[in-house]
């Protein structure tokens, strides 16, 4: 089965409400992440790194900002005559209005994929965070003979509404499903990642929408006697987002050195849109370690453990410590941040003092001026 014969579905507001913070201006798919990323841009990337061609990005709300990051799909070479990247619009069908859950949205654009000549289905969410070989798990689906394949993870599951845990046989088959109600043991945990026989999706979302039935994972789970539905383990670097602190944690294990490169491989970019801003530019008076720096940063006080998105200035004098700074935020002059996440565009005046906790980093919303 080649990745060219699978139509990609990506929802790009699936947990917004698990980020209220930072989803609350912005879909989940456009959250920043890693100085120069949008979440969007890991499943879209997986995508057309494994050679699939036709992507469909399911909106609900708050999508400005992600229409504005992914355009026509240009940076992932999505923006074609034929096939490419669409967006799909939020209202399900006249009688419905706002789609719901999963299988609404699914069933809201139920025409986009039936008009699809692609004989398979890959649905993802936007907020794993992993340089996953979509083409290896296509392969394994095949391989199986599946109806469905999800791909899952091993250790201990994200602390989300709905998080699965599978039961898999010797055989890797998927025999019994369970919503997990303990985060403190090791399990096997659904990325909410699966490939699927579109036909079969198409009758699954027909029957759900005749039982009124909104959750997808719901509809999988009450015909997994009948199907073949096996497990696709994802190993290296694998993250899901669940909250505010699993954005602070997340990001800053990127400063390791060893899961950039399992997240960020050669053979595998991750593409972005482009910005074609000049380089960072560190002051005489600059002190940088440990850090991830974006382009058209100004440095001139110190930054250590810490990420800085595009156009951030740290004036001199300022101290940036273990911190999150998103695009065209302004630090102060002799200003102290440590264990502080600020979202874009927000201003922090001179001699102004941060500070918030490993296990509970402080705030600072979009444009606010501190």
């Amino acid at each position: 089965m080649a990745a060219k014969n699978v139509l990609g579905i990506i929802f790009s507001n699936a947990y917004d409400e698990a980020l209220p913070e930072l989803t609350a201006l912005r879909t989940m798919g456009s959250i920043p992440f890693a100085a120069r990323y949008r979440l969007i841009d890991f499943p879209l990337s997986n995508m057309v790194n494994a050679g699939i061609p036709q992507v469909g990005v399911i909106t609900k709300s708050n999508y400005r900002s992600l229409m504005d990051h992914i355009g026509t799909g240009k940076p992932w070479d999505l923006s074609r005559k034929r096939e490419g990247m669409t967006l799909l619009p939020p209202f399900s069908s006249p009688e419905t209005g706002m789609i719901k859950g999963k299988a609404d949205a699914l069933y809201g654009c139920i025409s986009y994929i039936s008009n699809s000549n692609k004989e398979y289905v890959l649905l993802t969410d936007c907020n794993v965070v992993c340089n996953m070989d979509y083409e290896k798990l296509i392969k394994a689906h095949a391989a199986n003979d599946a109806d469905v394949t999800i791909a899952y993870a091993k250790g201990f599951p994200p602390a989300i509404g709905n998080s699965t845990e599978l039961a898999i046989d010797e055989s890797g088959r998927v025999v019994g499903t369970s919503v997990i109600d303990c985060f403190s043991s090791s399990v096997n945990y659904s990325l909410k990642i699966m490939v699927i026989r579109r036909t079969l999706l198409e009758r699954l979302l027909h029957e759900a929408h005749s039982a009124k039935i909104d959750d997808f994972e719901t509809i999988i789970a009450s015909n997994i006697k009948h199907l073949r539905v096996f497990g696709y383990e994802q190993q290296g670097f694998v993250r899901v987002l669940s909250s505010l602190q699993s954005y602070y944690d997340i990001s800053l294990e990127l400063l390791k050195l060893e899961n950039r490169k399992e997240l960020f491989t050669s053979d595998r970019p991750v593409y972005t849109k482009v910005r074609d801003q000049v380089p960072a530019i560190y002051g005489i008076s600059a002190q940088v370690s440990n850090s991830l720096i974006a382009d058209g940063c100004r440095i001139d006080g110190e930054v250590e453990n810490s990420i800085l998105f595009r156009g951030v200035t740290v004036a001199k004098g300022a101290k940036v410590k273990n911190s999150i700074i998103m695009q065209g935020s302004f630090v102060g002059e002799n200003s102290s941040l440590e264990c502080v996440i600020i979202d874009k565009a927000a201003v922090v005046k001179p001699n102004k003092m941060l500070c918030g906790a490993s296990n509970y980093p402080v705030y600072i919303g979009k444009g606010i001026v501190i």
